[in-house]
């Protein structure tokens, strides 16, 4: 049986890495509305492959890379270093403002909590989503491979999420996704212990180019 505490801790974790957790997820595609009407993605095994490749060779292996070292920053001096080199790494300006966009609307969420308390000095920084994780996660006692499942989590419920209303899926094929997605969420975290900052970037190109696309896309559904 956990104790109260960590108990308490939990049910913090189940609130911040809900959908319905008020970060505006429900708003971003992370370019899959173009590769949908692209015909990148057509159903839930196209979507698989899609997100297999960005965990294991993209922007959420990134993310979780960013998340780690947010986790383990000990000074304002590292956690500026790692929010900025985020901030830098973005693929595209869509990219950018959806990461900014959601990491700070975490970051207000959770002042509710009292868990982490900024420095005048980081009063300039742009809070890109895992690091804003990393940060909270930590502060809330939560492990570093535990915490960094849980943001590659939110990262591809996201992503399902938009691609039950854009292909469209239904409820069952959505889940059928996540269902074939969980055992490479957790793999995929494992490959990013102990890698640094110098060791993120992205060999998903399609994917980068869509966010891009996406910036001119004449109908659209989501911000990015």
């Amino acid at each position: 049986m956990p104790s109260s505490s960590e108990s308490l801790h939990l049910l913090r974790m189940f609130s911040w890495i809900s959908p319905a957790f008020p970060t505006g997820s429900y708003a971003y595609s992370h370019g899959l509305e173009w590769s949908v009407d692209n015909g990148d993605i057509t159903d839930v095994a196209s979507l698989v492959i899609w997100v297999k490749a960005l965990l294991y060779y993209g922007s959420l292996r990134s993310d979780m890379i960013f998340l780690r070292q947010a986790w383990a920053a000990s000074s304002s001096q590292e956690i500026r270093q790692v929010a900025e080199f985020a901030c830098a790494s973005a693929a595209s300006r869509e990219r950018y403002e959806e990461t900014v966009n959601q990491g700070e609307a975490f970051l207000k969420a959770t002042d509710i909590w009292a868990l982490f308390k900024k420095d005048p000095d980081m009063a300039d920084i742009r809070w890109p989503l895992p690091v804003a994780q990393g940060i909270l996660f930590r502060r809330n006692h939560m492990e570093q491979d535990l915490s960094t499942i849980s943001g590659a989590y939110v990262a591809v419920s996201g992503i399902i999420s938009a691609a039950l209303r854009l292909i469209p899926l239904g409820q069952s094929d959505s889940l059928k996704a996540m269902k074939q997605l969980e055992h490479h969420i957790i793999r995929s975290a494992a490959k990013t212990r102990g890698k640094k900052l110098e060791d993120t970037g992205s060999g998903c190109f399609r994917s980068d180019l869509a966010s891009m696309q996406h910036e001119i896309q004449q109908t659209r559904l989501f911000r990015t």
